[in-house]
């Protein structure tokens, strides 16, 4: 090899070192942020040349700068994301619904109902006794403020999520478009050997749309990525298609994507965080079904036997609880009558007009209905409250064991994808020290060659 060589070969070793000591550093630098993957000089040897019926190897050069993923494993943990945020999602709004029903430092619903039963039979010791037909009246206050209240609660629970849903929308489109802008960069660069920070960055961005929203991807060898929905191209290429919201005619946010001239109904496909909401507002409504009717059926079965019966004065009894006509929205506005909370000599204990102090045969025909097995379709009142709050506290129970399940799986894929392209600040010292020396050898190499040439040149001046 002629000095000139040997100076060019030198010049090669140094770039490489430079640029290995370049990779070196950023992965230091992009150790902390969300979605960095490990980078990795690739560096190929030049064929040699022959001098003089020699091989003489040209040295070194840096062909690329390669990305330490794994597109499968990438695949897994969206999904993986968009499963962990519907369930964690889930589990979070049903545990504030769930808190409506907790008796811990007040009375529960069941407890409520019990009481309203319990001062019924303390009233049939003396049912003209002034102060018990007004623990009658109080308990039955209690159970409508009780049910008015879980109604409330989770009215209000089904309107925070609906504000939630809308309002999420805005950041899942615009990571649509950037994914797609972000395509039209990369091109078909290569999954691995494109540019890096750009694929890193879109990859981060799809792993946060399956949480936000539950789409899965495709992440193409050639470095592209298609975005789906429930099957559908949100994003593909460098084209993508918004996702809206509205509003049914119960008032449930519903999703669509823009198609051609119309739009598709994805309110079923959709998944992470969003999916959590709505598979959430979709246990409430049913919840609150539940207590109206359970609210409605009592408070009617209540209603009618009182009015069979007559008060302390011989009138025939009125209601007890005011009710709407039908069961919707039955728990929200359950109340004891005014009336009846002003005067509880209304109430209604005697089987006849004419009765005698201390008759309570409608009293007693009020009480039967504790275990009345035909209102409520199957069971006694106290089965139907507890089938009511059984409902809510396995729902959250199964729930919180997904969420518990989804986060392991989580871990693990963030593990196997931490083992795969995390950095390892230990192990990129080495390397820094490693192309350091190889840069002090390159450039011992060009000023030996150097001080060389400089003789030569003298020689030959």
């Amino acid at each position: 090899m002629s000095l000139l060589g040997a100076l060019q070969t030198g010049a090669r070793g140094l770039s490489v070192a430079s640029a290995g000591i370049d990779v070196t550093t950023q992965n230091v630098t992009g150790a902390g942020t969300a979605g960095y993957t490990r980078r990795t000089l690739r560096t190929e040897q030049l064929a040699p040349v022959s001098q003089r019926g020699l091989f003489v190897g040209q040295g070194a050069v840096a062909s690329a700068v390669v990305r330490s993923t794994d597109r499968l494993l990438g695949v897994r943990l969206i999904d993986a994301a968009g499963a962990e945020a519907s369930s964690g999602t889930l589990a979070e709004n049903l545990r504030v619904a769930e808190s409506y029903l907790d008796a811990t430092n007040s009375t529960g619903l069941a407890e409520a109902v019990d009481q309203v039963f319990d001062a019924l039979g303390s009233a049939t010791t003396d049912p003209g006794d002034a102060s018990l037909r007004r623990g009658v009246v109080h308990a039955c206050d209690v159970l409508a403020s009780i049910t008015s209240r879980i109604a409330g609660g989770f009215a209000d629970a089904v309107s925070a999520i609906d504000e939630q849903a809308g309002a999420s929308l805005t950041v899942v489109n615009a990571a649509l478009e950037e994914i797609a802008t972000l395509n039209a960069r990369i091109g078909r660069s290569g999954a691995d050997v494109g540019p890096a920070d750009l694929l890193d960055r879109r990859d981060q961005l799809i792993l946060e749309l399956g949480a936000a929203i539950g789409v899965s991807a495709e992440l193409k060898a050639d470095g592209q990525a298609v975005v789906y929905l429930g099957g559908h191209a949100l994003v593909s290429g460098a084209d993508w298609r918004e996702v809206a919201s509205s509003e049914d005619s119960t008032g449930a946010v519903t999703f669509q994507v823009a198609m051609d001239q119309g739009s598709l109904d994805v309110t079923d496909t959709v998944g992470g965080e969003l999916g959590g909401l709505v598979q959430a507002r979709g246990h409430l409504e049913g919840w609150i079904e539940d207590l109206d009717n359970f609210a409605f059926t009592f408070a009617t079965a209540l209603n009618t036997q009182h009015a069979a019966g007559f008060d302390a004065d011989g009138a025939a009894g009125g209601d007890i609880f005011t009710l709407p006509t039908s069961a919707t929205g039955a728990a929200a506005v359950l109340a004891v009558d005014s009336a009846l909370m002003d005067d509880p000599s209304l109430l209604a204990f005697a089987g006849a007009d004419t009765a005698l102090p201390g008759d309570g045969v409608n009293l007693e025909a009020m009480l039967e209905i504790e275990d009345d097995t035909s209102l409520f379709g199957a069971g006694n009142t106290r089965a139907a409250v507890s089938a009511i709050t059984s409902d809510v506290g396995a729902t959250v129970a199964a729930a919180e064991s997904d969420e518990e399940a989804q986060a392991a799986l989580v871990g693990d894929l963030e593990t196997l994808r931490e083992s795969t392209g995390g950095v390892d600040t230990d192990e990129e010292a080495t390397h820094l020290l490693e192309y350091q020396a190889a840069y002090r050898s390159a450039a011992k190499v060009l000023s030996a060659c150097d001080e060389l040439l400089r003789s030569l040149l003298a020689i030959g001046g």
